[in-house]
């Protein structure tokens, strides 16, 4: 099983925002950590031993309900802490989904998807961090600024992609909607003057 990362529920814990010299030019440079909680099953993305390694069966009369071999639940080390996993995918596009549409998406190409950590967590979930390093414009730092500490719906496509590429128009999405309604709201009828 391949890294699959699509539409996923993600927090943005935390953003550095800085400039790097690209020749005799100074870009953008921004750092956006991630964190989602997932299923165990999810560890195959990394390495399809992953979970076997980190977790084990419950041993109690609760395991008979569930016989499925692949139900493991408890963690074998939890002393062992969080797992630094050493993958990077250069040349990645990582598109963060603003708005219902489409169009207020975030979306950069040619960034660089490091820096994983794995905890395992009792229960069978594991938290995920990790790290996108990118060229945002000012427009998206702004966007992306404005959802730190807040989750978003997450892709993540380690083939990469052109981040320039258009955006598919989706119709009006529901944001746009929402705006319409309150601006229509908000004309009132002025009264007619009888002279």
């Amino acid at each position: 099983m391949a890294f699959e990362y699509e539409r996923q529920l993600t927090k943005i814990t935390h953003i550095n925002v800085g400039q790097e010299k690209h020749g005799n030019q100074d870009v953008n440079a921004m750092d956006i950590d991630f964190r989602y909680t997932a299923s165990n099953q999810a560890l195959a993305m990394f390495s399809p031993t992953l979970k076997s390694s980190l977790y084990e069966k419950e041993d109690s009369p609760q395991q008979e309900v569930n016989p499925d071999a692949d139900h493991m639940t408890v963690v074998k080390n939890p002393k062992m802490g969080p797992i630094k996993w050493d993958e990077v995918y250069e040349n990645a596009s990582v598109t963060v989904h603003i708005g219902a549409s489409g169009k207020g998406d975030a979306v950069f190409g040619d960034a660089k998807v490091r820096r994983f950590v794995i905890e395992p967590k009792q229960g069978g979930t594991v938290v995920f961090s990790f790290q996108v390093r990118c060229h945002p414009s000012n427009g998206d730092i702004e966007k992306i600024a404005g959802k730190l500490n807040q989750e978003v719906f997450v892709t993540v496509d380690p083939e990469g992609g052109d981040g320039d590429e258009e955006k598919p128009d989706t119709g009006t999405g529901a944001n746009e909607v929402d705006d319409q309604l309150k601006a229509q709201r908000g004309r009132k009828k002025q009264p007619e003057l009888v002279a």
